[in-house]
């Protein structure tokens, strides 16, 4: 592996929570803010006017540790013809839901926010523990990442959302955004229409391998262990747990399905509190063109130290994670890692909460 360092590539941002670009244009990032605007970042300069402010209709975080805001943003595979993207975020109103805007008809570099569709929407119970993920799978699915609902590590999951198919909380939902909605095939079916997997905590951030089309989720963790899940590539309705068991721990023994039960999946990586880390930030697998020797490879954080470590994982056999924070330096460079990202090129993003984002390059 050849050395690393993480190159700033803008900064100024309000409490910034993810980056992407367009599908076909890697040169186009687009900064997602938590109090609710989309920052357009052209050419490497960040443009005065937002690309999109709702911030009217955004939860307004009182600090920089409240969890509710403008969470996940997803462009249209189609986008560059369409113009068709996809928020998820906390109202006002206390409640989470996932709306479809469209870029303007005159200016490409803002959105037209009075051309809007509301999928759904549903009541947030505590406030934490909202997940935020948006992405669109290889099936053409957009898949939106929902939290079992908010509560402590003294009392997990009190409404026992994790193992009820019957809600959208603790749930990877899956949705075909031109049939909402008649489901797609293949969702968990006995239950919300909507749900493609179940029993996770906060699944924060997830991904797509754009080569192989695997799910990667990083789920936070509570009093125990951060996780990794891993699906192959459409093999989803699985149980990853969540409230019965964390990691690999029991938790809830005498609740179904058991903690020993067939049905869970375990995670395929955990990592325990030990160091102070405890706040998962899940990743992508890098398949850019800039540092080859990394090709295949998943990145993944922690939110609350900054440190970023990777892992392989192929057909089923993992190769132990191995730690980036000395090379890439993100402990002292990283004030929150929020978000990793990934350009129309395949190229790696980090997010830092203070404010920047940065690109992992080849020293």
């Amino acid at each position: 592996m050849p050395p690393l360092k993480l190159t700033e590539v803008a900064s100024g941002f309000e409490l910034p929570l993810f980056v992407t670009s367009e599908p076909e244009d890697a040169s186009r990032l687009y900064v997602v803010e938590q109090r609710g605007k989309i920052r357009l970042v052209n050419g490497g300069e960040v443009q005065s006017a937002p690309f999109l402010d709702i911030a009217a209709d955004v939860y307004q975080t009182p600090g920089n540790d409240d969890e509710r805001g403008l969470l996940g943003l997803a462009f249209h595979p189609d986008y560059a013809e369409n113009g068709r993207f996809f928020v998820y975020f906390n109202t006002r109103s206390r409640t989470l839901v996932l709306r479809e805007y469209r870029r303007s008809t005159s200016n490409p570099d803002q959105a037209a926010p009075q051309s809007q569709r509301e999928f759904f929407s549903i009541p947030v119970l505590v406030g934490n523990h909202n997940g935020g993920m948006l992405a669109f799978g290889p099936d053409g699915m957009l898949y939106i990442g929902v939290g079992d609902g908010g509560g402590d590590s003294s009392n997990p999951d009190p409404n026992n959302n994790g193992q009820n198919i019957s809600v959208k909380y603790a749930k990877i939902l899956r949705i075909d955004v031109d049939r909402y909605p008649t489901p797609p095939d293949g969702n968990v079916t006995g239950g919300d229409p909507d749900v493609w997997d179940y029993g996770l905590r906060n699944p924060w951030r997830f991904t797509f391998d754009r080569c192989r089309g695997d799910l990667y989720i990083g789920d936070v963790g509570g009093r125990l262990f951060e996780e990794i899940n891993i699906e192959p590539r459409g093999q989803g309705n699985k149980n990853y747990g969540w409230s019965v068991t964390e990691g690999s721990t029991c938790l809830k023994a005498d609740e179904p399905p058991g903690c020993t039960s067939p049905t869970i999946t375990a995670p395929v990586h955990s990592y325990d509190h030990n160091r102070g880390d405890g706040s998962v930030t899940g990743g992508y697998v890098y398949r850019g063109s800039t540092i080859p020797a990394l090709r295949g490879k998943y990145l993944f954080g922690d939110f609350a130290t900054d440190r970023i470590w990777m892992l392989t994982w192929k057909d089923s056999l993992i190769e132990p994670s191995s730690s980036l924070s000395q090379d890439l330096a993100s402990e002292s460079t990283i004030q929150g890692l929020a978000s990793f990202g990934e350009d129309a090129a395949g190229e790696l993003y980090v997010v830092s909460y203070g404010g920047s984002v940065f690109r992992i390059d080849p020293e």
